[in-house]
């Protein structure tokens, strides 16, 4: 029953074609105010994005067991994110975003090329040849990814709710909005994906893999990005809703990874906090930056 549950899920996304540049509306009614506000969040958005095809090129160097069920969810999986990427590629150009590549006018499939392993993971790929440790990844790799989708989810929320307040509704129902709801599929996937493997394996296993977890954990896109640049994306789209949203996130790693009445320490919370304070030490290195070069108010100058 849950391996059907599993396939249905994939066949659904299957079905959900990655979102078309032309069904966007990027009508912009206040551009400057935009630019000053968000700079860095659209450029990080779509490096973010972007970087899918790399890390699935890492997943399948991590995890070499994969199954035809997860390698179809990383394919469709890839080419949604391309997608998004291309459209946050064409706001940037709207914008005039130098941060922002132009769009590459080329098809989700076209962009979503193959890419090498980076080096780590042809590392630990050698040690996942054995098949008790490429299951322990694999529960890392499903959870890390239900955990950043949850993350990403509210994100855009919160960015859709900021661009209606601005008046900007083109942008929160046509971009925000449909990726939100492919962001949400992912989120269902990779849940009941990583439950359902949990199940599969032993204790040990599953405590190996909650320790990796803990110890490796980083904000989506902070490795793209860095973790100063997203703890300030983060601030930037969940405002006062902080805590509640790296709660929500903490409480699925407990799901997934937990055992009933011995709940994981707060590292989602303390990786974050420490992402923080790293940004707050190099904010007055990028204000003087700013100074000198003249840079507008919402730019890092990265």
């Amino acid at each position: 029953m849950l391996q059907e549950s599993l396939e249905s899920k994939v066949r659904r996304l299957e079905a959900d074609a990655p979102i078309a540049l032309d069904r966007v509306d990027l009508t912009i009614r206040h551009p400057e105010r935009l630019r000053l506000r968000f700079s860095e969040i659209f450029a990080y958005i779509a490096k973010v994005e972007g970087s899918v095809p790399q890390n699935v090129a890492d997943i399948t160097e991590l995890v070499p067991t994969l199954d035809e069920l997860d390698r179809r969810f990383l394919s469709v999986w890839s080419d949604h994110e391309s997608a998004h990427a291309t459209i946050f590629e064409a706001l940037g150009a709207e914008l005039g975003l130098a941060q922002l590549p132009a769009p590459t006018g080329r098809s989700p499939e076209d962009q979503a090329v193959a890419a090498r392993p980076r080096p780590s993971f042809r590392l630990f790929g050698v040690t996942a040849r054995l098949p008790w440790l490429a299951d322990v990844f694999k529960l890392v790799y499903l959870a890390r990814g239900a955990m950043q989708e949850h993350l990403t989810y509210n994100c855009y929320r919160g960015l859709g709710a900021q661009l209606s307040m601005l008046g900007e509704h083109a942008l929160a129902t046509t971009v925000c909005d449909p990726i939100r709801r492919q962001e949400a599929a992912h989120l269902g996937y990779y849940r009941l994906a990583a439950s359902t493997h949990r199940r599969q394996l032993s204790g040990s296993q599953v405590a190996l893999a909650r320790s990796i977890s803990i110890r490796t954990y980083a904000p989506v896109g902070a490795a793209p990005c860095g973790r100063a640049s997203a703890s300030r994306v983060f601030a930037g789209l969940a405002g006062e809703h902080q805590d509640e949203t790296l709660d929500a996130v903490q409480a699925l790693a407990d799901q997934l990874l937990g055992e009933p009445g011995h709940p994981l320490p707060p590292f989602v919370h303390e990786v974050m906090g420490r992402s923080q304070e790293r940004s707050s030490r190099q904010m007055p290195a990028i204000r003087s930056l700013r100074g000198r070069l003249r840079l507008p108010a919402g730019s890092t100058g990265q």
